[in-house]
């Protein structure tokens, strides 16, 4: 037989094997393969026992599985049994919610645990009193680690898994907003959890105004609104990484359909392009078909701690990171970072994604530092190894000055904004605030609010 007849062989075997395993294993998948329903505009209210609940537009539909795609399904099958996300640690913990999305046909829900990957969890409904929507539970599949996918079901507004249909369930979580037509933000950036115990105030400041001003290339004023902060907190320590596998699979799902464009990098990491800004390059690389744009690293040699405490403006003049220390010991792809479509990933790791949906690539930006991920890489304090550039070449590789000396402005203005306060002027609180709960004269005794 000719050797492609034998690969046309192999190929169908397999297919047949991960249909056969689909329409058997797969919890769901012997009904209907994929279908949405949606609610009548005029019967937009859900009647429970204890009164009714309004339905919104968005939450009128209907799945019969968690997946909307053939080669979805068969992709997902494939992964698992290849055990491209499979952890097994700390299998005493207890389920935790840590967030729930809803995506146009779907749901997904992150949990704490990095013990289940390919284990049965029901899907549990609720309404928008905190009911449990009745016949609507749904068996699914925890894949990858630590996330379970759902169908949609018209009117629940929070959700929770059980091990059993019967079985308690840990607290409904309310479901986030995920249903867009189209991204609302071009660009997201995840934060690793922060390790070690250096100070990290400089390090916070410079991070979020160093990104603001790649990716606007312009003078942009933020007054609030810069970061969402997600706390992962609970009655379990996790040992080394453990919390950035979560906190990786939380902010997967927290993207999609939410954002255009993903990156997951640490505090210490700053993405710098040569020409024009961030979503310029990714204009220019996006095809439709790229799923992640790989990108190389900088790794420079940063060999004292950041400052203890905020004192004044000399001291951010000379204690910026991206000023202080520009020895690189020049350009690797070992431990580089992806710039992702989070619709478009199956599976996201640490570097780079693990899994890509059906039809999607991987690109990898050339090694020209059109793009490159600066990476402030300590040599105190690590664990798998410190003093790490004796015996490498450095290089001199310095940020253009007009952005240094804009990027200090910034920090300097942050910083003094959140650590200088300033004092209230006695002589200017009305008398009737004081004298009217016979309090001191501020004057002479001032009660500070905190």
């Amino acid at each position: 037989m000719p050797l492609s007849l034998y690969r046309i062989f192999f190929i169908l075997v397999i297919l047949g094997f991960g249909l056969t395993y689909y329409w058997y294993r797969v919890p769901g998948s012997h009904a209907n393969y994929f279908s949405v329903n949606f609610l009548p505009i005029s019967n937009n209210f859900y009647t429970n026992n204890t009164g009714r609940c309004y339905i919104p537009e968005w939450n009128r539909v209907e799945t019969s599985s968690a997946s909307n795609s053939f080669w979805k399904s068969i992709s997902r099958l494939l992964w698992m049994s290849l055990d491209l996300s499979y952890e097994n640690n700390q299998n005493y913990t207890s389920i935790i919610l840590i967030g729930a999305y809803v995506y146009p046909e779907y749901i997904s829900i992150t949990l704490n645990s990095q013990y289940m990957s390919k284990q049965l969890l029901y899907c549990r409904y609720f309404d928008c009193k905190r009911k449990e929507i009745q016949g609507s539970e749904w068996q699914g599949v925890v894949f990858p680690e630590s996330v379970i996918h759902c169908p949609r079901r018209i009117g629940a507004e929070f959700v929770s898994v059980s091990k059993f249909k019967t079985d308690g369930f840990p607290t409904p979580m309310r479901l986030t907003f995920r249903a867009f037509e189209k991204p609302i933000h071009d660009f997201t950036i995840c934060v690793a959890p922060l390790y070690g115990n250096e100070p990290k105030w400089i390090q916070i400041t410079e991070f979020i105004e160093h990104h603001k001003m790649e990716i606007h290339n312009q003078i942009v004023n933020f007054s609030n609104g810069d970061i969402e902060v997600k706390v992962l907190q609970e009655k379990y320590e996790r040992p080394f990484y453990a919390w950035q596998l979560i906190e990786i699979q939380d902010c997967h799902m927290r993207a999609k359909y939410h954002s255009k464009w993903t990156t997951f990098i640490d505090i210490d990491e700053r993405i710098y392009t040569q020409n024009g800004n961030i979503l310029d390059f990714l204009n220019s690389e996006d095809n439709g078909r790229i799923a992640e744009i790989q990108i190389p690293v900088l790794n420079f040699v940063k060999y004292e701690d950041a400052p203890e405490i905020y004192n004044d403006e000399n001291q951010i003049q000379k204690e910026l990171i991206s000023m202080k220390y520009d020895r690189t010991t020049g350009l690797t792809w070992n431990a580089s970072k992806a710039l992702i479509r989070p619709e478009k990933i199956g599976i996201m790791s640490i570097h780079y994604a693990i899994a890509l949906e059906h039809g999607y690539v991987s690109l990898r930006a050339d090694a020209s530092e059109k793009i490159a991920l600066r990476h402030y890489r300590s040599t105190q304090h690590r664990e798998n190894g410190s003093n790490w550039d004796e015996g490498l070449v450095i290089f001199e590789n310095t940020l253009p000055s007009e952005f240094l000396s804009e990027l200090t402005r910034r920090v300097i203005e942050k910083v003094k904004y959140v650590y200088e306060k300033v004092p209230a002027i006695c002589s200017y609180i009305p008398r009737v605030m004081w004298e009217s709960r016979e309090f001191p004269d501020p004057c002479e005794k001032m009660l500070l609010t905190w």
